[in-house]
């Protein structure tokens, strides 16, 4: 286990700086969001590990859009897309359903990431990453949180808020925004969730543009409450 605390974080770092941030693919346009060039379901039956994440909302005080005279660029929500079939990480200690048309590469032993992909609706999900850690009892829960968004890239400050909060145990979902950069990267919405068992902190993050959020949060939380931990 030292050996494990005393790799996973340099290796987080490592990977982490390889393509990773906040990032729009070039050719592509979020659903709702106006630019120059525009490219662009489960049976809950993955055991008790799903049920942790607890329910996320969108984030906005709209209804269910409709016939109001509303934005006219206000996506519409999508129900959730995930895998058929789950697929399972990490010398298969982990299975969960992937969101819509995520392939997630091998970037260390400890990490697993997504960039860029085409999902529900036509939303992009600009990141996905999935990793582990020897977990620490005398950390608050939000304070292992707090350290894994910093492993993202993201400097103190960043995150502007966090949102539609679950805690349970060594267990944690919630929401957070992060505004355009100072380079005019842009915003983002994203959605992490934690699990513990047998002293390992499994965690994944989410990430889309804001204006695509409702075309996708149905998708990340239920990717987000179908993770199941395989105890030995």
């Amino acid at each position: 286990m030292k050996l494990l605390q005393t790799l996973a974080i340099p290796c987080l770092v490592l990977a982490m700086s390889m393509g990773c941030g906040k990032k729009t693919p070039e050719g592509t346009t979020p659903p709702g969001e106006t630019g120059s060039e525009a490219d662009g379901g489960s049976d809950g039956s993955d055991g008790e590990g799903s049920g942790d994440g607890g329910d996320v909302s969108d984030g906005s005080d709209g209804g269910d859009g409709g016939d109001g005279g509303g934005d006219p660029n206000a996506v519409a929500e999508c129900p959730a897309e995930v895998s058929d079939t789950p697929t399972a990480l990490f010398a298969d200690k982990l299975v969960m359903r992937l969101p819509k048309g995520v392939e997630l590469v091998e970037r260390t032993p400890f990490l697993m990431t997504a960039n860029n992909v085409d999902s529900t609706c036509d939303a992009i999900i600009s990141r996905m990453a999935v990793g582990y850690f020897e977990y620490d009892p005398n950390k608050a829960i939000k304070d292992v949180r707090d350290g894994i968004v910093g492993q993202l890239g993201y400097a103190e400050g960043d995150v502007q808020g966090w949102a539609d909060e679950s805690e349970k145990g060594s267990s944690y979902t919630g929401t957070f925004d992060v505004g355009e950069g100072p380079q005019g990267e842009p915003p983002v919405k994203g959605l992490m969730t934690m699990k513990e068992a047998e002293g390992i902190h499994y965690w994944a993050v989410y990430e889309t543009h804001p204006n695509a959020w409702p075309a996708i949060k149905a998708t990340f939380t239920e990717s987000a409450k179908r993770i199941l931990i395989l105890r030995n």
